[in-house]
């Protein structure tokens, strides 16, 4: 196979995993304060995964469902929130959720979801940026 033709075999999705996950969107309500006691996040949906309408609308999903993103690393449930602010075939979640507090877990945690495998060669640091999955509804 030619240059080309690999590399374009390679951009293929895998129908498998067939969205790719961005792992640690960065928003005026990540803190440490906020992440260490669910009762300091007033507004109540600090973590959600954000996927693009055209992708909610083709698996069938809605605005505040609570979904189950599968990548080859791991399983996390977490609430969707659909919005445009992203772009097709892309999620995107906070990092430093997924935290026990008092017993109960808040959040999905995005490092549940990354091999330690794919991981920057030279730093070892997770590629939390370019994770395939994919996302279904909980039943």
């Amino acid at each position: 196979m030619s240059g080309r033709g690999f590399e374009a075999a390679a951009l293929e999705p895998d129908p498998n995993y067939p969205l790719v996950l961005h792992a640690g969107r960065h928003f005026d309500k990540n803190a440490n304060t906020l992440l260490r006691n669910p009762a300091w996040n007033k507004k109540g949906h600090a973590c959600t995964l954000l996927i693009h309408p055209t992708d909610a609308e083709a698996l069938h999903l809605s605005d505040e469902q609570m979904v189950r993103v599968t990548t080859e690393a791991g399983v996390e449930a977490i609430e969707l929130e659909v919005s445009d602010a992203t772009r097709p075939g892309q999620v995107i979640m906070p990092h430093g959720f997924g935290l026990n507090y008092d017993g109960e877990v808040y959040g999905a945690n995005a490092n549940r979801l990354v091999k330690n495998t794919h991981r920057d060669e030279m730093a070892g640091t997770p590629l939390h940026k370019c994770v395939p999955c994919r996302v279904e509804a909980i039943s």
